[in-house]
């Protein structure tokens, strides 16, 4: 049995909500894993290869009139990818 430490800054909250985000030439429509305070993890992916540091507009879609807000790409592997919410 393998033991972790988890060192999140905040609380993962397990959501799935609907998201359009925007790379500088594709958007996508996906559904969160998970989110918190400081970010959310996106299930699924853009057709080109995030890496970290990429630059993206995430919104989401289940509320009316949201705004969008800036994310980093955090880290990206096979099932999805994690964001941090830009100041």
């Amino acid at each position: 049995m393998k033991i972790t430490v988890d060192v999140r800054r905040h609380l993962r909250l397990m959501h799935r909500a609907k998201v359009e985000l925007c790379s500088n030439d594709e958007v996508i429509v996906a559904y969160t894993r998970d989110l918190s305070e400081s970010g959310l993890y996106v299930l699924g992916g853009f057709n080109h290869t995030l890496l970290p540091g990429d630059i993206l507009e995430v919104m989401l879609l289940d509320i009316e009139n949201a705004l969008s807000r800036r994310v980093v790409v955090i880290r990206a592997d096979e099932a999805g990818f994690a964001v941090e919410f830009c100041e």
